[in-house]
């Protein structure tokens, strides 16, 4: 009997990991039935898609909470459709609101039914009481840092380390073009300054951040002769509002295409690498600058209430994740009311007049990737997740030929 799976993601980084798993899945069993909610990647590795995520973009507590009654109904449904066909194992990877008030309704009516969450909810940085939930309904954690697997089996829940998605998805640091190659590509000066902005990868995030982000290049462009930008536009659908953001300044408008120099989402990681600073917005990024190296400042701004509720229930000092895996403030944050151009220019002037400061951090950056890597292993986190639940799957075919 074919083998069936439940999948829920909630974004499309989520698509694109469970999109590799279930890829790998396929291998090992051909005939593999996957339903679920994502994304067209995880569409094109033959997921039946009950809902779409591009339903799902919602930013912060507060639109959560506008968003609630829908995300209610979406769960409701996913329920119903479990109910007429019940999958052999459910696969839920990040978002973690959700995909947590779905496991606890899973588990009500399916005691015993495998679910196995794939980056889940991070308890060691924020709202530590829902590791009794975890614990009482999820069989599995497939965690991202080598630390967490200890973390959450101290508190009674199995967890297994399987590598970092980033590690597989940048490769070899070696294998990317020098600074004088990327630039005969994008047109800068290889021999000046060079600092990569990543504003984020949705609407509402460059509205809040690209105001701030502005006024700080047209002082440095004023103040630092020579020195240049490279603004990445995320996806193809918000280059038009990061555009019309940076022309609001007739200073930063009038260097596009001269010091300003505009890249789609394919060269981010080439600009990471080749960068002397990057400017991140809090999140992933963060990390994958990181994997690079490359000195950063962390920023972010958003809805009020939401950024004082985060607060309020995070156990943690820092938000950026290199200053978390560093266990100290290794690189500036700049959120809410610190996120301002002062705070950026003050900031960017110490890393890129202190050439010593910057190799201070670049090496520990990079001795955070070793980590992740658990030295010469290199764990590939899809082939480790198609393993783990592959020894579910081997108990319910087991179960089912009996």
């Amino acid at each position: 009997m074919a083998k069936s799976i439940l999948v829920s993601v909630g974004d499309h980084s989520a698509d694109k990991h469970a999109a590799a798993i279930i890829k790998e899945l396929k291998l090992i069993y051909p005939d593999l039935k996957v339903r679920g909610m994502g994304g067209p990647l995880m569409k094109d590795a033959g997921v039946d898609l009950i809902f779409n995520l591009d339903d799902l973009n919602v930013l912060g507590i507060v639109e959560v909470i506008k968003f609630l009654p829908r995300l209610l109904a979406m769960e409701n449904h996913i329920i119903k459709e479990v109910e007429a066909a019940p999958p052999d194992l459910v696969l839920l990877v990040d978002y973690g609101g959700f995909n947590m008030r779905l496991a606890k309704k899973m588990r009500v009516k399916y005691p015993k039914m495998p679910i196995v969450y794939f980056i889940c909810p991070q308890v060691w940085a924020s709202r530590p009481w829902r590791a009794k939930a975890l614990a009482k309904n999820i069989s599995r954690l497939l965690v991202i840092f080598p630390f967490e697997e200890l973390h959450y089996e101290k508190e009674g829940i199995k967890a297994t380390f399987v590598g970092h998605p980033l590690l597989k998805q940048i490769g070899d640091l070696s294998d990317y073009p020098s600074k004088v190659e990327f630039s005969k590509k994008i047109g800068f000066n290889p021999d000046n300054e060079l600092i990569s902005i990543f504003a984020g990868s949705r609407k509402l995030e460059i509205k809040n951040h690209m105001p701030v982000i502005v006024s700080a290049m047209e002082e440095l462009l004023q103040t630092r002769p020579g020195i240049q930008f490279i603004v990445s536009m995320a996806n193809a659908n918000l280059r038009a509002v990061a555009e019309e953001e940076l022309r609001r300044s007739p200073i930063v408008a009038e260097q596009i295409g001269k010091a300003i120099f505009l890249i789609e989402n394919d060269d981010n990681f080439n600009a990471m690498n080749t960068s002397d600073l990057v400017w991140a917005k809090s999140g992933t990024t963060t990390l994958e600058v990181s994997m690079f190296g490359t000195p950063m400042i962390i920023f972010y701004r958003g809805n009020w209430i939401s950024y004082f509720l985060v607060i309020l229930v995070k156990t943690i000092k820092n938000i950026g994740l290199p200053n978390i895996l560093a266990k100290r403030q290794l690189v500036p944050e700049c959120l809410q009311i610190d996120c301002r151009a002062q705070q950026f220019i003050r900031y960017t002037n110490d890393m890129l007049d202190v050439p010593g400061l910057r190799k201070e951090i670049s090496q520990t950056l990079l001795s955070l990737r070793n980590q992740l890597e658990m030295g010469d292993q290199k764990i590939d986190y899809v082939k480790s997740c198609a393993s783990e639940i592959d020894k579910y799957l081997e108990v319910a075919e087991v179960a089912s030929s009996n």
